[in-house]
C-alpha cells in the first residue's frame, strides 16, 4: 500500500547528521520492532555479524521476542528485538549496530540486513503515515537545541534507499526550509506524497 506523509515531516528539524561521538548510539540502546521477514533475513544471514555480537548476545534465541500483528509492516506482523544487558541484542559499544557493520565488512550495502525502523529514525511509519518519532526526546539528536537542519535533508540517503530516487526528490522538493513554527501555525507546506512500501 502507498505510504502517506505527515506534513510535519517537511518542516521538522534534526541535526545535520548523526553524531555518534555525541549521542553514544543511545537510540540503539533499546529494542525495536522489525518486520517478520526482516527477522527471518537476520537469522538466515547471521554469519555476517555473529563474530561482532557481545558475549551476552551470542545466542540467537535471545534476539527476538513474540510476534504481533502490525499493519505498518509489509508482512502484517512485527517482532521486537530484545534488550540484552541494557541494549538491543544487535548493539555493540565498539561497533554500533552489528547488522550494519557486518554487512559492510562483507562488501554489501551497509543497510542490507538492518531493520527499516532503524534506518528511518527519526522518521517512523505509524498507521500508514510517515511521520517524525517524537517519543525519544532524551536523545541528543532530538533535543531542540540540536535540531538545526530540515529532517528531509538529514535522512535523504535513507529515504532514497527505502523508497527510491523519485520519492527522495519529492521528499526534498516538498520540505519547508522555514522550520517547525510555520508547520505548527498551519502555514507550512502541506504537501503529501505516496510511495510504494520498501522492499521486503
Amino acid at each position: 500500500m502507498p505510504i502517506q506523509v505527515d506534513p510535519y515531516v517537511f518542516s521538522a528539524k534534526f541535526p545535520e547528521q548523526c553524531r555518534l561521538d555525541l549521542c553514544r548510539s543511545r537510540c540503539c540502546r533499546f529494542g525495536v520492532w522489525v518486520d517478520l521477514k526482516e527477522k527471518e533475513e537476520i537469522l538466515a544471514r547471521q554469519e555476517l555479524f555473529s563474530h561482532l555480537l557481545r558475549p551476552e548476545a551470542k545466542d540467537p534465541e535471545s534476539w527476538f521476542g513474540a510476534v504481533e500483528p502490525d499493519t505498518d509492516c509489509p508482512s502484517g506482523h512485527a517482532v521486537e528485538t530484545m534488550d540484552t544487558a541494557g541494549a538491543c541484542a544487535f548493539f555493540h559499544p565498539d561497533h554500533g549496530c552489528v547488522l550494519q557493520k557486518g554487512a559492510a565488512e562483507a562488501g554489501l550495502h551497509e543497510w542490507e540486513i538492518k531493520p527499516r525502523f532503524c534506518i528511518l529514525f527519526p522518521l517512523v511509519v505509524s498507521e500508514g503515515t510517515l511521520t517524525v518519532d517524537e517519543d525519544m526526546k532524551s536523545l541528543w539528536c532530538m533535543k531542540q537545541k540540536n535540531r538545526t537542519h530540515p529532517v528531509a535533508h538529514a535522512v535523504r540517503k535513507e529515504v532514497r534507499y527505502l523508497f527510491g530516487k523519485d520519492a527522495e526528490r519529492k521528499f526534498l522538493d516538498a520540505s519547508d526550509p522555514r522550520g517547525e513554527e510555520d508547520a505548527q501555525s498551519g502555514k507550512g507546506n502541506g504537501s503529501r506524497w505516496s510511495s510504494a512500501p520498501p522492499p521486503p
